[in-house]
Order: C-alpha cells, then structure tokens, then sequence
C-alpha cells in the first residue's frame, strides 16, 4: 500500500480539535523490531549477498501476489488515520484513498460536508489541497511538492515494483536482526543513493516485510523514519497490511488502517483535477 500520502500528509498535524482527537496493538512486536539485541551482520563486500538480497526482493513479490502485484493499474482504499501526540493516539478521522500508479494520488479526510473534509492531491510535479476548517482551496507550496516528491520515494509499493532495479540502485542481504529469542528478521539494504540506506526487515517464514526504515536530512540533521506493517490482509489476490505504523525518531506520530482495498476500478482524471473554486468541491 502507497502510504506516504497518508502519514506525511501536507495537511497533518490538524489543529487539535475534539474532530480530530484509541488504539494499540501488537505491542510485543513493536517494541522489539526496534531493539537489535543479537545482530548476525553479512559481508558487505561478497557478492552472494548482493544476489540474496534480490532473492529475498523476489520472495516478498511473490509472497504480496506477484504478478497481480506488480501489474494492477488503480487502487481506491478507505480506512482510518489516527493522528499521535507525543506518541500517544488521538481521535481517528476516517480516510479514502485513490492511487494510479505511481504519478496520480489523492486522499480525503473526513466524510459528510465539506467543512469537515481536508483533501490532497498530487499528480507529478504538481499538487493542491483542501482545507475545510478554513475553507481554502490552495495549490501546495514549493516545499510541500518537494517534501512530496522526496519522501514518496521510500514508499514500499515504489520500490518493490520500480525502485529496487532503478539504475543507480543497489541491493544486498544484510544480515539478520534478533526479534525476539531464538527469532530473527532477515534485513536487507536498497541503496537508493551512495548516502540514502533503506533497511527492509522481513519476516523469514511469511516473507512479508515487517519494517522499512530511512534517514534522511531534515532542518539541518538526519531524521529516522520508520513504517512498520501488521496483519497483512489478501484483498483481491493482493496482500497488504491492515495495519502501518509511522514513527519519526522512535516516536510513533500516526496510524494507518485500511479497512478495504479494491484494485482496477475505474479513476477518471476528474478526481485528480483541482476544482475552479470551494464550492466546486466534491
């Protein structure tokens, strides 16, 4: 599932109203994908390990339906986006979302009139949002388009349909990651970049990630990004994971769980399109 639209929202974090201020799971796993207690690191220098990592790239494809996986045109989704404040859950909004891969997106906040509503959209380079508190209706900043554009390329669903063979791209097996005793993640590093490490953690029977982190530079210093996935779901012979996690820095700033997954349905170009004005929203 593309979620960077969803957690890195241009339109987040809301003023804090009772609107938009519940749930916690799996709190096990959570706590120890971030602890590495007993690292079995690999050889970055033998050149199996590069070819492990693109066997283990193979496996997740296939264990999310490989080719229904890399091949569907459309996705429309809908679910429920729980804002964090100081890593504790605020009130969920309820969220649809519709996804041509991978240029054209847009997500809905809110439901019912348009003053409760925030909307997002992006399509390339470009891109404009709603605001139904304020009732403004704006194309995004400079700022928000790069901020967009930057961070869309760590999405999951890029990199394993596009990203991991990009030229310029490099894949190795990593190591593995203690999870807990006598239970270890498989990890392996796609080097987006000679200075962008993105570190996937899979689980070894499921083949089913587990985590994606990432540092990048923001105001002057790295930050940590991380998304971590539960109970992955078949929605159409295609799995996802209900459930994703977004932390920054090992804060937990939101939540993302879908409750439906349909693919291949019709998107027209209107839904992209940025309307002639407020009352002209949808």
């Amino acid at each position: 599932m593309v979620v960077v639209s969803i957690a890195r929202s241009a339109l987040w974090p809301f003023p804090k109203s009772n609107w938009f201020f519940s749930n916690l799971l799996a709190i096990g796993l959570i706590a120890v994908i971030s602890i590495t207690a007993s690292a079995q690191k690999a050889d970055p220098k033998d050149p199996k390990n590069a070819e492990l990592g693109a066997q283990l790239i193979k496996q997740i494809i296939e264990a999310r339906g490989g080719e229904r996986y890399l091949n569907f045109k459309t996705l429309l989704s809908n679910g429920q986006f729980t804002p964090f404040d100081q890593g504790v859950s605020t009130v969920p909004t309820p969220f649809t979302y519709w996804l041509v891969p991978f240029d054209k997106e847009r997500v809905d906040f809110g439901k019912g009139k348009k003053k409760d509503r925030r909307i997002q959209v992006n399509v390339g380079q470009t891109g404009w949002v709603y605001d139904g508190d304020a009732e403004t209706l704006k194309d995004q900043t400079e700022q928000q388009l790069k901020s967009h554009v930057e961070d869309s390329q760590f999405d999951i669903d890029r990199i394993l349909r596009l990203g991991w063979k990009a030229e310029g791209v490099s894949v190795r097996f990593a190591g593995r990651e203690e999870l807990r005793p006598g239970e270890r993640a498989d990890v392996v590093l796609i080097q987006m970049k000679p200075d962008v490490p993105v570190y996937l953690w899979l689980d070894r029977n499921t083949h089913l990630p587990l985590s994606i982190t990432y540092e990048k530079s923001e105001a002057g210093g790295l930050v940590k990004s991380e998304y971590r996935f539960f109970q992955w779901v078949s929605y159409e012979g295609v799995k996802f994971p209900n459930i994703v996690d977004f932390y920054r820095d090992g804060l937990q700033q939101n939540r993302v769980n879908y409750s439906s997954v349909k693919l291949d349905v019709p998107i027209t170009d209107d839904v992209f399109a940025k309307p002639a004005s407020v009352k002209a929203i949808k």
